[in-house]
């Protein structure tokens, strides 16, 4: 009895590593799709892999494509698709960095994929666009108008301002007296650096103060903002110290590619959110910031005017 049980064992045993190995043989392909972060402000990149694997007998026929522009969401590189085989299984692999400058909450298309002549479908993915991330984020209500007292204005006020129009009266006509007798003659400073060579000495210049390590945000991504805008100027004299960061990046869209002007927008919107709004980045991010701005100059000091 005991060694035909022993044998109806082994037997057994054989039929279950047999079921086993053929249902790792003909396993269900899957398609699974992830986004390194699902909130990013406008300009700042995001990774989104897409991963398939199905069994090495039904490759992928169809993969899934994206437009580069969707949604208000912008595809600035996409990687080759890779694929590699473990035992009898195929996985594919495709990595897409993308941004917004639209804030908002918008969704990227279903991830369909076809193998088999089947269709393997994953859930669509959403990506939030905010503009900054506030450090003071308290609500403050509006207050009701107030009505304030008129109060007559004393005689002496308009004593004083009549007294202060004779004098300035006067001392415009002492400087335009002194003007006509001595010309001046105004020497416009010109520098002996050419415009590639001045910035990248400011920014050496503004790595040397270690103003974030000091707590010093609004002064170290002003620097910033005016070595990129006294670059630009010199280059192309174009009027960037009184242009906006709306118009700025709409200037530098016609002449940087899609990925870098995605790198030196996500560098303004944080130069603006941190003299406007407060927001105080991390320390690494300092480094970024610096890095793109001069990444940036010597890719436009590289094309043809």
């Amino acid at each position: 009895m005991r060694k035909g049980a022993t044998i109806r064992y082994r037997i057994l045993l054989l039929i279950f590593i047999g079921v086993v190995t053929y249902t790792n043989g003909f396993g269900q392909a899957s398609v699974k799709a992830q986004l390194s972060s699902n909130s990013i402000l406008m300009g700042e990149q995001v990774k989104l892999n897409v991963q398939v694997s199905v069994p090495v007998d039904k490759p992928v026929t169809l993969w899934y494509n994206l437009p580069d522009t969707f949604n208000h969401i912008e595809i600035l590189n996409r990687s080759n698709i890779d694929s590699a085989i473990e035992g009898s299984v195929k996985t594919y692999q495709q990595h897409f960095t993308v941004t917004s400058f639209d804030s908002g909450i918008w969704k990227f298309p279903s991830i369909d994929i076809i193998s088999d002549n089947k269709k393997i479908t994953a859930a669509p993915l959403e990506i939030t666009i905010v503009p900054a991330h506030l450090k003071d984020s308290t609500y403050h209500d509006i207050r009701e108008i107030i009505d304030v007292p008129v109060e007559k204005t004393p005689w002496w006020y308009w004593v004083a301002a009549a007294l202060s129009l004779v004098l300035l009266g006067v001392l415009i006509w002492l400087w335009i007296k002194n003007r006509r007798a001595k010309p001046t003659v105004i020497k416009q400073e010109v520098s002996k650096f050419s415009p590639l060579e001045e910035a990248m000495q400011k920014l050496q210049e503004l790595r040397l103060q270690s103003l974030p390590d000091k707590g010093e945000w609004k002064k170290y991504y002003s620097a910033l903002g005016d070595i990129l805008k006294l670059y630009s100027e010199r280059k192309y004299h174009a009027g960037y110290f009184q242009k906006t960061t709306d118009e700025v990046l709409i200037q530098l869209n016609q002449k940087l590619s899609k990925q870098a002007l995605g790198e030196v927008a996500e560098t303004l919107r944080i130069s603006d959110a941190v003299k406007f709004a407060r927001y105080q980045p991390e320390l690494t991010q300092a480094s970024v910031s610096i890095n793109n701005i001069e990444k940036t100059i010597k890719t436009l000091d590289s094309l043809k005017q």
